[in-house]
């Protein structure tokens, strides 16, 4: 057993002990007080809103002209074959018979050899003045037995109808000839071939000396004093906006197409080189294409309005090209630039100096505007700024306010 004074002394310990703990935890207590007294309360920091800077339009309801855009490749008004009519050898071509040339109207292109031909047309000329002087010696024949048999009962009526049939063969062998010296005279007028109109020459197959048959295409010409613009316009488009005339007997229809369409001026230039352009006539509609759904309606292009032009190229068959044709007007529209519109349909307009989406209508889009029939009010302020899915009620800042026109 543990002495007395063993018992004491363990006891001293385990309370030396403690009083060291209890002095280590006061000092630390109050270490702990010291230094959070000395620390001080850091500033509270203002939370502020920041804004986001955005550019702005004031919707304002305007009338805008409508503008339908197509395109479609040029082509001259008329397009001729030229086919030799009569048989023979080529004597005579144009001196600028060539592919791309422009020949004027009335001059010759070919001549056939035409010695057949008059030596056919001389014959029958020469055999017309003998069966002429036939006819006449039968006919004054008829005239003479008609007469002794009616008033002098001399001869017979069978006398009078032989005489009479020799006038009619005379007649006929008369009539034959006068049809084959025309005919003659015509082939005569064949074998010189003219240009039926200033031509300029797209294709040839002819040579001095060359023998060419009937039917034969030797030449091809085109007309460019005109030119046409053949483009497809979406069917709905047709619908809306073309400007058709009104028909003459009371705007009754008399026929299952399309009403005349207004002749508006019309703006075509050539895509690779917008410079070049021209003034169109719009004329008319010249199929509907049930494949695609568009109505193809053909534009004139007067070529006389290029003559006092310096450009060494303008606009020629061929071509393709560009044409705006002016249609029926949108009325009471916002115009806004078309990336200010999603493709949902909606745009971000400014209420109480936040954002806020606003859905609306879009009647049309072209030359990168858009234009909106319903959804703004007057006077509402559209964002312009591109936008990648701002917060909703997000406050906004314009820094560049303008207004529509």
């Amino acid at each position: 057993m543990m002495s007395e004074q063993q018992e004491k002394s363990v006891r001293g310990t385990v309370i030396i002990r403690v009083v060291a703990c209890l002095l280590i935890l006061a000092v630390s207590f109050g270490g702990f007080r010291f230094l959070k007294n000395r620390k001080k309360v850091p500033a509270q920091a203002e939370q502020v809103e920041r804004p986001l800077k955005v550019e702005a339009v004031s919707a304002v309801f305007v009338e805008v002209p409508v503008v339908i855009e197509a395109h479609g490749e040029l082509r001259s008004i008329r397009r001729v074959d030229i086919a030799a009519e009569v048989a023979g050898s080529v004597v005579e071509v144009h001196p600028r018979l060539q592919t791309g040339e422009v020949i004027p109207e009335g001059e010759l292109l070919f001549a056939i050899d035409d010695r057949d031909y008059r030596s056919e047309y001389e014959s029958n000329k020469v055999r017309l003045g003998i069966l002429s002087r036939d006819r006449e010696l039968t006919q004054k024949d008829l005239q003479r037995i008609q007469t002794l048999f009616e008033k002098n009962k001399v001869g017979t009526r069978a006398g009078v109808e032989k005489a009479e049939q020799a006038a009619n063969n005379a007649a006929d062998r008369l009539a034959q000839v006068r049809q084959a010296m025309t005919r003659a005279a015509i082939n005569l007028e064949r074998c010189r071939v003219t240009a039926p109109f200033s031509c300029r020459i797209t294709s040839k197959n002819i040579e001095k000396g060359q023998y060419v048959s009937p039917g034969k295409i030797v030449l091809g010409l085109a007309d460019d004093s005109v030119l046409e613009l053949e483009v497809p316009v979406d069917s709905r488009d047709a619908l809306e906006w073309l400007q058709f005339a009104v028909a003459e007997n009371g705007g009754k229809a008399t026929e299952a197409w399309f009403s005349k369409l207004q002749p508006v001026q019309c703006k075509v230039n050539w895509t690779e080189d917008p410079k070049n352009q021209a003034v169109a006539i719009l004329d008319r509609v010249s199929l509907f294409d049930e494949k695609t759904r568009t109505v193809k309606v053909v534009l004139r292009i007067e070529g006389k309005q290029f003559e006092d032009r310096l450009e060494v190229l303008p606009l020629v068959a061929g071509m393709f090209c560009r044409a705006e044709i002016p249609g029926r007007s949108l009325q009471q529209v916002v115009e806004l630039p078309r990336w200010a519109v999603s493709f949902k349909n909606t745009v971000y307009v400014i209420r109480e100096g936040r954002l806020q989406t606003v859905p609306v209508k879009v009647a049309r889009v072209q030359a990168n505007k858009a234009y909106i029939s319903e959804g703004l009010a007057e006077g509402d302020m559209v964002i312009t700024t591109r936008l990648a899915n701002p917060l909703e009620r997000s406050l906004v800042q314009i820094s560049n306010q303008s207004h529509v026109e």
